[in-house]
């Protein structure tokens, strides 16, 4: 009966993200601990993700010839099909027997283009967009709620901070003009759900999350226009939000004491898959 319930649980996870936004996404795991009490683990998680963002802020249009001349207004950005590979270092540390905590350190990248809108105004498309990696880092907890024989509930709350670096940017239809640009944010997943043991070494898992997400964007540039040279100042928020989605995923013993794990985050028009490993001590 317990497993059913669990299957169930995973099929309805598939169901509720079929209408639904998220950003970045981070590998996860298992939802539940992973270690007993006093136990020390050291590992590595890996992450392909592709997402779109929105973001909306200030812009400067500024006139330096035949005098300075600076117009500023609102704007709207939209960095479609955003693509980013995080890879992440990972300590974690077993608490009690259903308690554990982690930290990462890393890096990360990311690759897309931005769409510049205004109200009443021509957009703009920035293309060429390639951060290369910066810069990331995070830290969760993960807890075993409830066992009953082959199947574990629990949860897992984690942040991740990422900061790709900038990169330089091109206008569409402005051979002109040269930029640079930067994105930087930062998330939080909530999620719960079970993890089904098949065997000795192998498990699946999965369930809904909760996913929270903010940042910037920066980017500025100047082109030649007739004899004027105009240049751009740009910063927008990226604009919070708080969305469902959901994952399944499989974890496996390579031995006693190192566990892989492989798994999809999807959502309406977002998807990641991530790996990680790790050795406990």
């Amino acid at each position: 009966m317990e497993k059913k319930i669990a299957l169930m649980a995973v099929a309805l996870m598939i169901v509720t993200v079929s209408n639904s936004a998220v950003l970045a996404l981070s590998p996860m795991g298992p939802p539940k601990a992973m270690l007993g009490q006093d136990q020390w683990a050291v590992g590595i998680d890996y992450a392909l993700e592709t997402m779109d963002l929105e973001a909306s802020g200030t812009d400067k249009n500024i006139e330096y010839d035949p005098e300075l001349y600076i117009i500023t207004r609102k704007g709207k950005y939209n960095i479609n099909d955003l693509k980013s590979n995080i890879v992440l270092g990972r300590v974690s540390y077993g608490i009690s027997e259903n308690w554990d905590a982690f930290l990462r350190l890393g890096v990360a990248d990311a690759q897309g283009d931005i769409e510049q809108s205004f109200t009443n105004a021509p957009s703009f498309e920035y293309r060429g967009f390639d951060g290369g990696f910066g810069f990331a880092w995070g830290f969760g907890t993960k807890v075993t709620i409830w066992e009953d024989n082959d199947i574990n509930w629990g949860g897992l709350l984690q942040m991740t901070w990422a900061e790709p670096g900038d990169s330089s940017i091109s206008l569409r239809g402005d051979t002109n003009f040269s930029g640079t640009a930067e994105i930087k944010f930062w998330e939080v997943q909530l999620a719960l759900g079970p993890t089904w043991r098949l065997d000795d070494s192998f498990s699946i898992y999965g369930g809904p999350f909760l996913h929270f997400v903010n940042g910037d964007i920066d980017f500025s540039g100047e082109t030649e226009e007739l004899d004027s040279r105009i240049g751009m100042e740009s910063s927008g928020d990226l604009e919070e939000m708080s969305q469902f989605g959901g994952y399944v995923g499989a974890s496996w013993k390579a031995n006693e004491s190192t566990s892989c794990f492989i798994e999809c985050q999807l959502t309406g028009d977002a998807w990641g898959i991530g790996i990680g490993a790790a050795r406990r001590f």
